[in-house]
């Protein structure tokens, strides 16, 4: 630290002293109080109100996105307005498919008629239908542990009570990027595709500032309207409350991407980054633990719409998702929700805990900590 300067001796006239001044020195002026551990702009965490329409901002228009696809555009607002209601509890699953059964058969032809439902005596859950009212639809009639043994997950013994979440702490959020990256990084994903991103929201102006940044994964709801609106069930829970897509069935109609309330779903135009980085499109994927070789047209996931399933290849293995590994504030938190001994749980439990637009009834297995 610096030495004080030398304070400087008055002058005198002849033998004459110069009284010391009685007057005090003036104060300095009082810094504005600030909070945070970084420079520029301070985290700030607002209510949950306006954090919802931070991730409102993130939701694609719902008219612009069915215009690219080659299916009815009208038939998808409706039927993802729908599937909201199921979340919301305003529908049931059977009603829901009682209403939109025969347009979807005219739609989508033998890929909806050949589709078993995979509602059917799934769970004790709103988006179940009974196997009765399953078989008056034009679809087949099967439970998704049949017709997918996949998304039956295989837990230890006395573990079954299994509900993967997350939970991210926006105190510890610096908004750095990690996790978009380590992300994209890990899944591969094209351009155009982000499983993880930062939203973020400068408050104020300089030289008193704010920022908020917001991460947003898939949320995994409990009560997801994208596998309620899927026509070809290519979207489903999986036991340990994972939303996944089967990338064999899915056939890129988009309805369950505007029927997500948060926009964590992306379509695969099958760009690459092969001007930026040499032989980008030839490295495969290890989404789902499936060897899908290059990506070419036609070939999936090119055509299939993509999101986040808390990276499955990496969970199965004992690991944490990449952007859960990669946080350099330890934001982040992954684990079981269902077990009450768990951090997480623990975590959910706090005052602080906050699901983001929970009006829509989806009920998230992603948490935020305010």
């Amino acid at each position: 630290m610096a030495s004080d300067p030398t304070p400087r001796v008055p002058e005198v006239e002849g033998n004459e002293e110069v009284a010391e001044s009685t007057t005090p020195d003036p104060q300095p002026a009082a810094k504005p109080e600030t909070t945070g551990r970084v420079s520029g702009p301070t985290p700030r965490v607002p209510d949950v109100g306006a954090l919802d329409e931070m991730a409102e901002a993130e939701v694609p228009d719902p008219k612009a996105e069915l215009a690219k696809a080659d299916h009815d555009t009208e038939l998808g607002l409706r039927m993802a307005e729908d599937a909201k209601r199921v979340s919301r509890g305003e529908l049931t699953s059977e009603a829901f498919w009682a209403r939109h059964d025969e347009a979807a058969a005219e739609e989508f032809g033998d890929d909806y008629r050949e589709t078993p439902n995979p509602a059917v005596d799934r769970m004790d859950d709103g988006q179940t239908i009974h196997e009765a009212a399953a078989g008056e639809l034009s679809c087949s009639v099967q439970n998704m542990d049949e017709i997918d043994p996949a998304a039956k997950t295989d837990v230890a013994e006395g573990d079954e009570d299994v509900r993967m979440g997350m939970v991210i702490d926006l105190q510890n959020c610096v908004g750095c990027d990690s996790c978009t990256v380590a992300c994209k990084a890990e899944n591969r994903t094209p351009p155009g595709v982000s499983y993880n991103v930062v939203i973020e929201e400068e408050h104020g102006e300089f030289p008193e500032t704010s920022r908020t940044n917001l991460p947003r994964p898939c949320m995994q709801c409990e009560n997801p309207p994208c596998v309620q609106v899927c026509p070809v069930s290519a979207t489903y829970k999986m036991e340990d409350g994972v939303v996944n897509i089967d990338y064999d069935r899915c056939i890129g109609c988009r309805y369950c991407s505007v029927a997500c309330p948060y926009g964590a779903r992306y379509f695969d135009f099958g760009e690459d980054y092969d001007d930026e980085v040499m032989g980008a499109g030839e490295v495969t994927s290890p989404e789902y633990g499936v060897d899908r070789g290059e990506r070419g047209e036609k070939s999936s996931p090119v055509g299939n719409i993509r999101k986040c399933n808390f990276c499955q290849h990496r969970t199965e293995r004992g690991e944490e998702p990449a952007c859960v590994e990669t946080c350099i504030g330890d934001a982040r938190n992954f684990g079981n929700l269902a077990d009450p001994d768990s951090e997480v749980s623990q975590m959910v439990n706090s005052e602080r805990a906050v699901q983001l637009k929970s009006e829509e009834g989806t009920d998230p297995n992603v948490y935020y900590l305010r």
